[in-house]
């Protein structure tokens, strides 16, 4: 692995702040202890071997593709400060040759527990309590990933109408029992809901709700942000969640 310089990574997430945590800064301290380690490590392909340990098996094998993905294209591990806490910037290669970045948050800044939490697979409770307390790229700081707890809403309090959303099919689960948890960076919202048998997670488009894996569907999103395409104009206007 080349490592690659603070500017290069900073291109790929233009919406972020990133402090970069170099060995001799004081920042080190605000990283959680056994992420210090990575932030001391010399070479990239050491930072990435100690980040990807610690993150939940159980996680990984339900996100194999991205997993694979993930090994074979991860160029560098970064710590810094971005958002008022401790983040891991993992950088990877994209499908045309270029970079593409998703931040993982300080586990320490989960906060209460979202609404549903009870819905939520055992992997993606072990991965945002234990690993990483939010995992994401794209422009609004939400999608591509899992989003910072602090950041999960019901879809009705995403679209202001926190009693519901206005003209909601009454055939679909109610707007206000559906929490969101990514994005694919447009339009379409994943979201959990006690409504749904476990392991399901819906995708919701114009008012749509459509249950399907979870595990099979956040695979899925993930990979495909190794596309440029999902970087592209139309998701340069989103509104930043952080």
């Amino acid at each position: 692995m080349t490592a690659v310089d603070a500017a290069g990574i900073a291109r790929t997430l233009p919406e972020w702040s990133l402090a970069f945590v170099e060995p001799a800064s004081d920042r080190i301290t605000a990283l959680p202890e056994r992420w210090r380690p990575i932030a001391l490590a010399d070479r990239p392909e050491t930072r990435y071997r100690m980040a990807r340990s610690l993150w939940n098996q159980d996680f990984l094998d339900l996100v194999p593709r991205f997993a694979t993905a993930m090994d074979g294209r991860c160029v560098d591990v970064r710590a810094c400060l971005t958002d008022g806490c401790a983040a891991l910037v993992y950088v990877m290669a994209d499908e045309a040759g270029g970079l593409v970045s998703w931040v993982g948050y300080d586990p320490r800044t989960f906060g209460p527990e979202p609404v549903f939490w009870p819905s939520f697979p055992e992997p993606l409770r072990a991965f945002l309590r234990g690993v990483h307390a939010g995992f994401v790229s794209g422009c609004d700081g939400t999608s591509f990933g899992l989003a910072r707890p602090v950041h999960m809403t019901t879809l009705a309090e995403f679209a202001d109408f926190p009693e519901g959303i206005p003209g909601w099919d009454e055939d679909e689960i109610e707007s206000t029992r559906l929490l969101r948890v990514t994005s694919d960076g447009g339009n379409v919202h994943y979201c959990l809901s006690p409504e749904l048998a476990p392991g399901e997670i819906a995708l919701v488009h114009e008012g749509e709700v459509d249950a399907r894996d979870c595990g099979a569907e956040l695979d899925e999103l993930m990979v495909s942000h190794f596309a440029p395409s999902t970087r592209g104009p139309e998701a340069d206007g989103q509104e930043s969640e952080r």
